[in-house]
């Protein structure tokens, strides 16, 4: 098997006193989709808060690219080609779905190809071909979320994190986004998917494991996982 593109190995994290990460290890190859699953507050978003250089680890490493990035700035992090779209989308909601993009190119390496990508955008985003110079914020939230995937993919990202992307959308509106985050795959996107709709999330991933109060309790293929029994009992409310 090829070198990981990025290699998580024993990570530790604190908040505070309180520890919320417990030997947390796992890789993620070129062009797949990993997903992250388990139920609110058992520590998904801190994984990804701390790949993204926001939150610091008390111990374990993770390397990207062959190269270790714990411990590096959330701004150099972003510059090597990890890109987060966070729970609440982190859009800026007094600018227009186009400013929004073009800060989202801010990385020295796509500067150069904002207009490019502008346009693949446009291509895959049905909402920023029709919607350019609307605020974002007075789209809808599912029309956010779009929005605030385009806006990290405009950094072209070696690696891109998705923090919830359906929380709180509807039924219709989260079918949309899943498959935009299928036509990525296609496309040979990598993503790191952190979601509460295990079903959906399952459906998609190549690989996943289940994190449990701070701690990876199960991995395996997305299939393995969507029809491990121990799944079904946990989780069977998410699967319905």
């Amino acid at each position: 098997m090829a070198n990981p593109l990025l290699n998580v190995v024993d990570l530790n994290v604190f908040h505070g006193e309180a520890q919320a990460l417990w030997d947390i290890s796992f890789q993620i190859q070129a062009g797949e989709v990993f997903a992250i699953i388990g139920s609110n507050g058992a520590g998904k978003s801190t994984i990804l808060k701390t790949l993204a250089g926001l939150l610091r680890p008390s111990a374990g490493r993770v390397e990207f690219l062959g190269s270790r990035i714990d411990g590096r700035s959330a701004a150099r992090i972003v510059d090597l080609g990890l890109a987060l779209v966070p729970e609440g989308r982190g859009l800026f909601s007094g600018l227009t779905v186009a400013e929004n993009l073009e800060l989202g190119a801010f990385t020295k390496r796509a500067r150069p190809l904002m207009k490019q990508t502008m346009e693949e955008m446009a291509a895959t985003f049905q909402i920023i071909r029709i919607r350019s110079d609307q605020l974002a914020g007075k789209m809808s939230g599912g029309e956010q979320q779009m929005l605030a995937i385009a806006k990290a993919l405009m950094s072209k990202p070696r690696l891109l994190m998705l923090d919830e992307p359906s929380l709180g959308l509807a039924p219709l509106v989260v079918k949309t986004v899943f498959e935009i985050i299928a036509t990525l795959k296609q496309q040979g996107v990598t993503i790191l998917l952190v979601e509460q709709n295990i079903h959906q999330a399952l459906r998609i991933a190549d690989h996943a494991c289940v994190i449990k109060t701070g701690r990876i309790t199960l991995v395996g293929t997305g299939k393995e996982l969507l029809s491990d029994p121990e799944i079904h009992k946990a989780y069977m409310g998410s699967l319905r």
